[in-house]
């Protein structure tokens, strides 16, 4: 099955976009993923606030799900995963920004 009982600490990539396992498509896709959290959670507020607590909800997700893999031995627990996912958080909450921006009714004075 894949799965240990003994934690596989030594399979752990713990620099960001470092390890030789670290595709484009997997950083792209892993993005993705969380940009509609960032989309929901910046949608309402503010875009620092938006931004940091989209983040904080990735990392939040992002971190145990990676912490799971320690227990695999055909999966490889990756800071870039980590980094991904809060990146894409924030992306999505500056793209709700900018598109609550743009969609704003504009005056002769704006």
């Amino acid at each position: 099955m894949g799965f240990t009982t003994v934690p596989q600490w030594e399979r752990v990539n713990w620099i960001p976009f470092a390890a030789p396992a670290d595709k484009l498509r997997d950083v792209v896709l892993n993005s993705l993923l969380f940009l509609p959290l960032g989309f929901a959670v910046g949608r309402r507020r503010p875009l620092i606030a938006g931004v940091v607590l989209s983040a904080l909800m990735a990392l939040t997700i992002s971190i145990p799900a990676e912490a799971t893999q320690l227990f695999s031995t055909r999966r490889f627990p990756s800071a870039t995963d980590v980094a991904t996912a809060a990146l894409g958080a924030m992306a999505g909450a500056v793209t709700t920004l900018s598109v609550r921006e743009a969609s704003k009714p504009r005056t002769w004075t704006d």
